[in-house]
């Protein structure tokens, strides 16, 4: 009988020892990559920043002994560099426009809505237990907070920014609000009047300007923000409410202002870089760095970003109108929609300067202890109106677990 001849047995075949050494050569390149990259980038031309911007890069961590002794150091030292190299940007941008493309794309943080719609998924499905389990805190806190306002004699008034997918569920849930997140809004609202917080339902206000004019979007599809429309429409909303309280009586006569120049730029929002797909930052005629889609499929979540200037309008005085007027009767307290048209929308609505202490953040608590100490400072002019700008799934997050006003 004939043996058998192993597999491992035969000889190659120049093709097999072709495709071998071919595969052996692309994963050592690949694994050599990042280095050999990175040493001629920096090393041998002596660039400062990396070939490519991106929003998830991270600085060189300093070099700390105890960092390097428990391995900290290494690891966000390897993350730096990972995020720093254009060959990982490239493949990682490359498998998630893939996987996006046969409608399998993936994201921890990024729920991928119908429609070219994006949304966080952090808004999408919110941690309602651990809401629900907060409640008493919450009453604390505004209560704290309500007391330090009126103790430097001034007014606390509560502005909650409904979330995206409130405002646009068909796009988020395929239908209405999801029956978990539905009665979250309404439960705040509840909460604040029982604290004898002046508030503003602006997700049923909003929904009623969506229905009056619904050929225009009031948040931007690939990112987490209003557009301007959407934050002049809360602006509104808010006077409407201020108007009518007693408040209204304590500040001085409103004066008349206008819209004065727009910038506009083309680019990409927060939700879009956060899929990992062909993105990068490249700076504006400012010198901002800008989100701009570098592949076709970022193309098509292209955006016309637009960002107002508020001016005096005619017979009106000099105005101080850059957020900073130490003698301004109004202070927001705010979040990144108070630099997306917000406070620009806020002035215009209530015809007078504001001043604003502002954090990125959807808890917006790290600015609230900032106002609250700087309204404790003696000799600094008090305002007599606080707004306090908190984004609705802020309410989910860590620093509401105990904010300790």
């Amino acid at each position: 009988m004939t043996s058998l001849v192993q597999d491992h047995e035969r000889p190659q075949t120049p093709a097999q020892w072709a495709v071998r050494w071919h595969g052996l050569v692309a994963a050592a390149l690949l694994v050599g990559s990042v280095p050999l990259v990175h040493v001629a980038w920096h090393g041998v031309l002596g660039h400062q920043q990396p070939p490519v911007v991106l929003r998830s890069q991270i600085p060189a961590p300093p070099v700390q002994w105890g960092a390097m002794a428990d391995g900290s150091w290494m690891l966000t030292k390897e993350r730096q560099l990972r995020e720093d190299s254009p060959i990982v940007w490239q493949l990682r941008s490359a498998w998630n426009e893939c996987l996006l493309r046969m409608g399998l794309g993936q994201s921890a943080t990024v729920h991928i809505g119908k429609h070219g719609w994006l949304f966080l998924k952090a808004d999408v499905a919110p941690a309602v237990q651990q809401f629900q389990a907060w409640a008493d805190v919450r009453t604390r806190t505004f209560a704290a907070v309500r007391d330090q306002v009126r103790a430097a004699g001034a007014e606390l008034c509560v502005m909650v920014v409904p979330d995206k997918s409130r405002i646009y569920p068909e796009a988020a849930f395929g239908g209405e609000v999801g029956p978990a997140k539905a009665p979250i809004y309404g439960r705040l609202q509840q909460e604040l009047g029982a604290a004898g917080i002046l508030s503003v339902d602006l997700a049923q206000g909003l929904r009623a300007v969506r229905a009056a004019a619904p050929g225009e979007d009031l948040y931007y599809h690939g990112d987490t923000h209003w557009r301007a429309p959407g934050a002049l429409a809360a602006a509104q909303l808010l006077a409407t409410v201020l108007g009518n309280a007693p408040i209204a009586q304590r500040l001085s006569p409103r004066h008349a202002m206008q819209l004065g120049a727009r910038s506009t730029y083309l680019g990409v929002g927060d939700l879009v870089t956060a899929l990992g797909i062909g993105t990068a930052e490249f700076p504006d005629a400012t010198g901002q760095r800008r989100s701009r889609a570098v592949s076709l499929l970022a193309q098509t979540y292209t955006e016309a970003l637009d960002f107002y200037a508020v001016v005096p309008g005619p017979g009106a005085p000099a105005l101080r109108l850059d957020g900073e007027d130490p003698d301004a009767e109004i202070l927001l307290v705010g979040t990144s929609y108070s630099d997306v048209n917000g406070l620009k929308a806020l002035m215009l609505a209530l015809g007078r300067p504001i001043r604003m202490v502002q954090e990125n953040g959807a808890a917006s608590i790290t600015p609230m202890r900032r106002a609250l100490a700087e309204l404790r400072e003696p000799g600094r002019p008090r305002p007599k109106l606080v707004i306090w700008e908190i984004v609705e799934r802020g309410f989910f997050e860590e620093p509401w677990r105990d904010p300790k006003f």
